[in-house]
């Protein structure tokens, strides 16, 4: 599971100095039985924006299997599976989490396609107490309705791994846990959210969850001394995501990842590709991707693309389903055009 997308030599140069300075991180869902249908294979990169308007399981599960089956998914039968949602903290009445509902949605589906095992994991980056978190967003009720285990990576065993730019940053060697190193397939399940640090924060930025607070602290010190852009390309460059679909029901915008409000965008955004996944979900919040910092280090890194020419979005439209979120008055320059 583990890759290296580009040489130290070949990252140092595209990053360029600055960015390699060590320091501190200053619709409705149509039901006429029509399902999506996939482009051309030649096509570099396929996301599939599926209108979901609530969180019914029928309406989840249907979105689900369209969006699954037209988005070029990976291989799950006989393989171990590794969910990893977006469980930063809890609050009554804030949309914090990835909803319970999607994940179960997607074990359901995974077991159809004939997962040998499915595994949920998640490292808290705010609250501590990962025990009392779990229960309290009904992570803990859903893996023992579903038979999967539900790992806490801040405390997990970890192992070494070389990063993609071990001479230049804090991230030059990564204390990975074993549950994600032992990943036959790696599913990003993020909530479409606003951050106050980065922007925006989707599948790429979920990423900061595998690291372990135990070696990284909380919330993810290292990481944020480290620069979030940086952060952001360096984790996802050494570790492989094979999925990532966004909780785009009901998001959150403002002053998030926590205090944000709720934003109702009603759409899945699924993909194999997280940076063609994250460019599609923030031109549906109303945002320019590469104005996203760490989306355009992504990109310049060719960890996927950006452009809508190298992007082929199956079901939906971006200019039907686009839903302007509020952003933090630091980051308003990240709101794209009107088309």
């Amino acid at each position: 599971m583990i890759r290296k997308h580009l040489t130290r030599r070949e990252f140092v140069r595209l990053a360029g100095t600055s960015a390699l300075t060590v320091g501190p991180a200053a619709s409705i869902y149509a039901r006429s039985g029509q399902a999506l249908k996939p482009v051309s294979s030649g096509s570099r990169h396929q996301v599939a924006l599926v209108p979901c308007p609530d969180y019914s399981p029928s309406t989840l599960g249907a979105a689900i299997r369209d969006g699954w089956r037209s988005s070029r998914p990976p291989d799950v039968k006989g393989k171990r599976i590794v969910i990893k949602p977006n469980i930063a903290d809890f609050v009554p009445g804030k949309p914090i989490h990835t909803d319970t509902r999607i994940v179960e949605s997607l074990i359901l589906l995974l077991k159809s396609q004939g997962a040998r095992e499915i595994i949920l994991a998640e490292g808290p980056p705010h609250n501590r107490d990962t025990e009392w978190l779990f229960r309290a967003t009904g992570y803990e009720a859903l893996a023992k309705r579903q038979g999967v285990r539900l790992i806490d990576l801040n405390y997990d065993d970890v192992s070494p791994v070389r990063g993609i730019t071990p001479n230049s940053t804090y991230l030059k060697e990564m204390h990975l846990p074993r549950t994600i190193l032992s990943a036959d397939v790696l599913i990003s399940a993020p909530k479409m959210k606003t951050h106050r640090h980065a922007g925006i924060t989707l599948s790429m930025k979920n990423m900061f969850g595998i690291l372990p607070g135990m070696r990284y602290g909380w919330p993810k010190n290292v990481l944020h001394w480290n620069g979030i852009p940086l952060s952001v390309c360096e984790i996802n460059g050494t570790v492989k995501t094979h999925y990532a679909i966004v909780d785009g029901v009901i998001g959150m915008e403002g002053y998030g990842p926590l205090m944000g409000s709720a934003k109702k965008a009603g759409v899945l955004i699924m993909g194999d590709n997280a940076l063609a996944v994250d460019a599609t979900a923030t031109r549906v919040m109303g945002i320019e991707p590469a104005r996203v910092e760490h989306l355009a280090m992504a990109d310049k890194f060719r960890f996927g693309s950006l452009r809508l020419d190298d992007i082929a979005i199956v079901g939906s439209t971006v200019e039907t389903a686009r839903t302007d979120f509020v952003l933090d008055p630091e980051f308003a320059h990240l709101r794209a055009s009107k088309v």
